[in-house]
C-alpha cells in the first residue's frame, strides 16, 4: 500500500500549486481528481480558455508558462 503525506482534492491550476509547495517540504501528496485529467472545472464550462494576464502571472510553480519559459532558459544560459 502506498503511503502520501497530505491529499489534495482536484487538480486545477492552485491544487497543482499545492501539490508543488508539499513537494518541495519532503512531503508526497495525492492528487485527487475526478475527471481524467488535470485541468480544474473550466473545460466543462467554456469551449476555450484565453488568458488574458502576463504569462509571468500564468505559470505553475516549477514549471515556467509559454514565453516566460524561453526566457528563463535563455537567461539561465
Amino acid at each position: 500500500m502506498e503511503h502520501f503525506d497530505i491529499a489534495i482534492i482536484g487538480g486545477g491550476q492552485s491544487d497543482l500549486a499545492a501539490a508543488h509547495a508539499v513537494r518541495e517540504r519532503g512531503l508526497q501528496p495525492v492528487v485527487l481528481e475526478a475527471s481524467a485529467q488535470a485541468a480544474g472545472s473550466w473545460p466543462r464550462y467554456y469551449d476555450s480558455l484565453t488568458l488574458f494576464s502576463p504569462a509571468r502571472y500564468n505559470s505553475l510553480p516549477g514549471l515556467p508558462f509559454g514565453a516566460m519559459a524561453i526566457a528563463t532558459r535563455i537567461a539561465t544560459k
